[in-house]
């Protein structure tokens, strides 16, 4: 996942960090309870069985949660 900050205290402005799905579980539950009357995006299913590559399926995933992120 791509993250990127304007914060002075940080020299790179961007950096990738590995995550874990459960991670972003969490961190959805999180800002749900804090967010009021704020929609929560929903996070990309997770699937159990997936037809094609691994591959595949992993960056259709990580495209999905660089998107919940963004939103």
């Amino acid at each position: 996942v791509l993250s990127q900050t304007n914060s002075k205290a940080f020299t790179a402005k961007t950096s990738c960090v590995r995550r874990r799905y459960r991670e972003f579980v969490w961190l959805r539950r999180q800002l749900q309870r804090n967010a009021g009357l704020v929609p929560v995006p929903e996070l990309p299913g997770r699937a159990a069985f997936f037809v094609g590559s691994s591959d595949e399926f992993i960056e259709r995933r990580r495209q999905g949660l660089q998107h919940f992120l963004q939103r």
